[in-house]
């Protein structure tokens, strides 16, 4: 089995990035053959293994020349399967084809794309699920959208979690947390928030919300909105001003992959508000690091965090309010999270995410796959849906594997 994965999108800060760089990762432990499509300069972010053939396609991965160039490359590859992680997939595909989806959200917020790449991305949205052998989603709920929004194919979706790095860990030296702390200009203690500042993250209702909460909690701790500055960095940063929170609210900018894991763990909470996650990452990555969470109620989160965050609804500045000053103030309810949040963050592994997606590759090629991995191992039979297996709607832990990326800010 010769796999062709589109991975021009490596070089994305959290979400497509960090699902491309993992899955990467786990096929080179596996010793796949893989032919992998990425530009060159992104080839140094291209996990490294024996096993990997790199192809350069040097055009933009929403481009149209660059679904030609796909193709193209593709009909010279010799690859058996294609794997797009965007709905920018050749279409029709000259091999079959499997396609990732990770949100809805330019349906839900079309004013986040300039009018023309609107209308090229609802078509090429349609096409790719309609060309795809198989549409690989990252959560149950985004598989009912796929129906709404695309009208898909119910019986060729297959759903599979994202995973969460072993880099995130609870067991961290003080001296790297305070040394993280000090590179981003952080307090010893603070509230945590990660990710872009887009319209379905919610971050304005944060900043209302601390506007409230620091007069009610003399000790409120400051909030720290790390992403990178662009999109609404401007207006929410203007509107903390205005509530005269200039120094309860903290902007550090993007937080790097090494710093990630020690900023979380350094927090005292992390919250998570947004109005729409196709998965939402972050939540699960604080969990893995020991930080309680509270974490809003919509979309994918409770599906993805279970019952180890305090949740609430992301239009209700009082829901909010009450749930962090609970956790604040209540030292045996934040030891309770922790806990909880641990064994939850352990149910999601890379590993498991990869050797789903190799189901997925041996249901459409029509049987079980076999190849000499980097362990010897032969791979597991095929032809059937990849489904969670733990408790509720969440999957089984897997064993360790060394260290990977974190969602930055996504």
């Amino acid at each position: 089995m010769r796999i062709g994965f589109d991975a021009r999108a490596v070089r994305f800060r959290g979400g497509i990035g960090t699902y491309s760089r993992n899955l990467l990762r786990e096929f080179g432990y596996l010793g796949l053959d893989v032919v992998v499509f990425c530009q060159d300069r992104e080839k140094q972010n291209i996990p490294a293994a024996e096993s990997f053939t790199l192809i350069t396609l040097d055009a933009e991965v929403d481009s149209w020349r660059g679904v030609g160039l796909l193709r193209a490359a593709v009909k010279e590859a010799g690859i058996d399967l294609l794997h797009v992680p965007t709905p920018w997939a050749p279409t029709p595909a000259p091999v079959p084809l499997v396609v990732t989806v990770h949100d809805v959200a330019p349906f839900l917020y079309p004013t986040v794309l300039p009018p023309l790449m609107r209308f090229r991305y609802r078509r090429q949205f349609a096409r790719a699920l309609q060309e795809a052998d198989r549409v690989i989603t990252v959560s149950r709920i985004l598989n009912s959208a796929l129906n709404v929004y695309a009208h898909a194919d119910a019986a060729k979706i297959r759903v599979i979690y994202n995973g969460v790095s072993t880099r995130f860990t609870p067991h961290m030296d003080p001296k790297t947390k305070a040394a993280a702390c000090r590179r981003h200009g952080l307090p010893e203690r603070y509230v945590l928030w990660v990710g872009d500042f887009r319209p379905e993250k919610n971050v304005m209702f944060l900043i209302q919300a601390w506007a409230r909460l620091s007069r009610r909690l003399a000790d409120l701790p400051p909030l720290v909105l790390a992403g990178e500055k662009r999109g609404l960095y401007r207006k929410i940063k203007a509107e903390a001003e205005k509530l005269g929170l200039g120094g309860q609210v903290l902007f550090p900018g993007y937080i790097p992959d090494d710093d990630l894991p020690p900023i979380y763990a350094a927090a005292s909470l992390f919250v998570f508000p947004s109005l729409y996650e196709g998965f939402g990452l972050p939540p699960l990555e604080a969990m893995a690091c020991g930080t309680p969470c509270v974490v809003s109620n919509s979309s994918s989160l409770p599906e993805v965090a279970g019952s180890a965050a305090l949740l609430f609804n992301p239009t209700s500045l009082e829901n909010f309010e009450e749930c962090v000053a609970r956790v604040l103030m209540d030292e045996e309810l934040r030891e309770n999270l922790r806990e909880a949040g641990l064994r939850q963050a352990a149910a999601f592994s890379w590993s498991r995410a990869a050797e789903e997606t190799l189901r997925v590759y041996r249901e459409v090629l029509g049987g079980p796959a076999t190849w000499s991995g980097a362990r010897g191992e032969e791979s597991g039979s095929g032809g059937e849906e990849s489904r969670p297996s733990a408790e509720g709607s969440r999957p089984s832990a897997e064993g360790s594997r060394p260290s990977a990326e974190g969602s930055g800010a996504s």
